[in-house]
């Protein structure tokens, strides 16, 4: 039997918490890994979505951990990117709870070393939302991890 730990790194992403603001994602530094997935663990909604209250995933990528931009539909796999590089918008009732993985490729913009997940809360949200963001870094040029 083979197992995948040391062939992966992880990074948490998002700490976990019941979340009502906006929140930045630490700077995963790709350095030595062809590849990211972000595991993004959501709670039962605790307030109702819907358009104009929700919350948004954007994932950015970076050259030098400093300037960020918004990554473009061909940077994402398992997810739809728009301009604004949001992947996840959670807009319908939340009843249970899931893990959504999205993952992070190279693209006609070039390979970036840097990326992370962000979170928009748009609205007023009351009661906030359990949530955790992982990081997994993963095709490492270099094995075993450690």
């Amino acid at each position: 039997m083979r197992d995948m730990r040391q062939n992966i790194s992880t990074v948490m992403g998002l700490a976990p918490g019941v979340l009502t603001a906006d929140a930045n994602g630490v700077t995963v530094d790709r350095l030595g890994f062809d590849s990211v997935t972000f595991a993004v663990a959501m709670g039962v909604g605790g307030d109702t979505f819907t358009g104009s209250k929700r919350l948004d995933f954007i994932v950015e990528h970076s050259d030098d951990g400093t300037t960020w931009a918004p990554v473009g539909a061909d940077n994402v796999i398992g997810a739809e990117a728009d301009v604004n590089g949001v992947v996840l918008s959670q807009r319908t009732a939340h009843a249970a709870a899931d893990v959504r993985r999205i993952g992070y490729v190279d693209g006609t913009i070039g390979d970036r070393r840097y990326v992370r997940l962000n979170l928009d809360v748009v609205g007023t949200h009351g009661a906030g939302t359990p949530l955790a963001v992982v990081a997994i870094l993963g095709n490492p040029a270099s094995k075993p991890v450690a």
